[in-house]
C-alpha cells in the first residue's frame, strides 16, 4: 500500500524464563545483590561473572547480565535494547493481601498452560474470546488498511489468533514450508473439486475444503515469494538450532516483504526448555548462548539489509521462576524481567521498577516469588502504538488497560523513537 514496512517478532521462552539471572542487582543502594546471594543461594551468578550496564531511576545504578548473553549488553549499551522490571500477566494492580484473596478465588497462577494461556490473551475476563493480543493488533491493523501477515514458527499460538474471518495466522514447520506437489492433471481441477457440489452443501464440508485450499494455495505463493529473493540464503549464517532456525526463517520472510506486498509481518517465535526445575543454571548457561548467538545473527541480519529501524523484537515468557531455588533447580513464579530490542527501541534503560526486597518487600510471596509491578498491558501498548495502532482502538489491543493507571503502565514515546 507504499505504508512504510515494519515487523513484530515475538520470542516466546517456554517454560518460565529465570529472568532473575538474566537481569542481576550489580552495584545497589541498599545491598540488594547480597540479598540476592543469600535468597538464590547456590544457583547464584557471581557478581564479577555479570556483565554490568548502568540504569537510572532504580534501586541499584548497575545490574548484571547474565554472562552469557554478551549480545543483550551490547544491543543494551548502544541503546537498541531495554529492560521491562518485573512484568508479568495482572487482571488488575495487586498487593499481597490482595493476592491471597484472589488465589482462594480460582487456582489460575504458577501452572503453564494457565499463564501462557493468559500471557498471549491478554484479556483475562475474556472481553473478546479465542483472540491473542498479536492477532488483535493485525485485525486492527487490517481494518485501517495495512496490508497484513502472521506467521507461527513452529507451531501455532492463541497470540496469533484474530477475530473470525479477519486475519489468518499462518504456522509454519520448524524446517520451513511444505513442499506441496500436485499432479499437473489434479492442480488444474483442484478448486474446482472443492467446490460446492449442492446448493445446500454442509457447513463443515464447506470449511474444510476452503482451508485445504486456502492452506495449498497460500503455500505456493509464500514459496514463489520466498524464491523470488533467493530462497533460504541469508548473508549471515545462522546457529544450526531451534532458535537460530527459526530467527533465519523470520530474516527470509521479512526479505520477501515487497514480493508479498506486506505492509506489516507479526511473527512468533518459540524457544523451548525454559522449565528448569533442575540443573537450572547449566541449563541455562547453554539456552542463553544459543538465543545470544541466534540474537547476534538475527541482528546482523537485519542491519544488512538496513531494515533494523524497521523491526521490534519483545522477548515473553509465562511467567518468571522463584528466586529461592529446589534443589539444583527454580520452580514456578510469576513476575520476571524481559527484553524489547529494534533499532527504533529507546534503548539503554530499565523500564517498571526492579524489585528492592527479595525477602520481605511489599511485592515479594514466599519462596521468592515477585508479584508484578508492571502489567503486560505497558509493553504491548507501547508496541500497537508503534505499529500504527490509535489510541481509539487500543482497549481492542489490550481490552484490560482500564484496569491501570499510568502508575502501572509506561508512555510509548519512553519505549520508542520518532512516535
Amino acid at each position: 500500500t507504499g505504508k512504510p514496512y515494519k515487523a513484530l517478532v515475538y520470542m516466546y521462552f517456554s517454560g518460565g524464563c529465570d529472568s532473575f539471572n538474566m537481569l542481576v542487582p550489580h552495584t545497589c543502594s541498599n545491598d540488594l545483590y547480597e540479598h540476592y546471594l543469600d535468597v538464590r543461594q547456590h544457583v547464584a551468578i557471581e557478581r564479577e561473572r555479570l556483565l554490568p550496564i548502568s540504569a537510572s531511576g532504580q534501586v541499584c545504578s548497575r545490574f548484571g547480565v547474565h554472562p552469557a548473553l554478551s549480545t543483550v549488553k551490547t544491543l543494551y549499551d548502544d541503546e537498541d535494547l531495554l529492560f521491562f522490571a518485573n512484568t508479568g500477566a495482572l487482571p488488575y494492580p495487586m498487593t499481597k493481601d490482595e493476592f491471597y484473596n484472589y488465589v482462594a478465588g480460582q487456582t489460575r497462577l504458577f501452572a503453564h498452560n494457565t499463564m501462557s494461556y493468559d500471557t498471549e490473551r491478554l484479556d483475562p475476563y475474556d472481553d473478546i474470546i479465542r483472540t491473542g493480543v498479536l492477532g488483535r493488533m493485525v485485525d486492527v491493523l487490517g481494518r485501517k488498511g495495512y496490508n497484513t501477515a502472521s506467521f507461527a514458527l513452529d507451531r501455532n499460538s492463541i497470540a496469533l489468533e484474530g477475530n473470525p474471518g479477519e486475519s489468518k495466522p499462518v504456522t509454519i514447520g520448524k524446517d520451513g514450508l511444505a513442499n506441496i506437489y500436485l499432479d499437473p492433471d489434479v492442480n488444474n481441477v483442484f478448486t474446482k473439486l472443492h467446490n460446492k457440489t449442492e446448493s445446500d452443501s454442509g457447513i463443515f464440508g464447506d470449511s474444510w475444503s476452503t482451508s485445504l485450499v486456502d492452506s495449498v494455495l497460500n503455500t505456493q505463493l509464500l514459496h514463489e515469494a520466498l524464491n523470488s529473493v533467493g530462497g533460504a540464503a541469508t548473508s549471515v549464517n545462522f546457529p544450526n538450532t531451534h532458535v537460530g532456525s527459526s530467527l533465519k526463517y523470520v530474516s527470509r520472510m521479512i526479505a520477501s516483504r515487497e514480493a508479498r506486498g506486506a505492509d506489516v509481518d507479526v511473527f512468533r517465535v518459540f524457544a523451548k526448555r525454559f522449565d528448569t526445575h533442575k540443573n537450572n543454571n547449566a541449563e541455562i548457561n547453554q539456552l542463553f548462548a544459543d538465543i545470544n548467538s541466534s540474537l547476534r545473527a538475527f541482528v546482523d541480519e537485519m542491519k544488512s539489509m538496513d531494515l533494523w529501524n524497521d523491526v521490534t523484537v519483545i522477548q515473553t515468557s509465562e511467567f518468571g521462576r522463584s528466586l529461592s531455588p529446589n534443589g539444583s533447580g527454580t520452580d514456578h513464579g510469576w513476575g520476571g524481567n524481559y527484553m524489547l530490542m529494534g533499532g527504533s527501541v529507546k534503548g539503554g534503560q530499565i523500564l517498571g521498577e526492579y524489585p528492592t526486597d527479595f525477602t520481605n518487600g511489599p511485592l515479594t510471596l514466599p519462596r521468592g516469588r515477585m508479584i508484578p509491578s508492571t502489567p503486560w498491558e505497558a509493553p504491548f501498548q507501547g508496541i500497537a502504538k508503534w505499529l500504527g495502532i490509535d489510541a481509539s482502538d487500543m482497549l481492542e489491543v489490550c481490552p484490560n488497560l482500564h484496569s491501570f493507571d499510568s502508575s502501572h503502565l509506561i508512555d510509548p514515546n519512553n519505549m520508542f523513537e520518532g512516535l
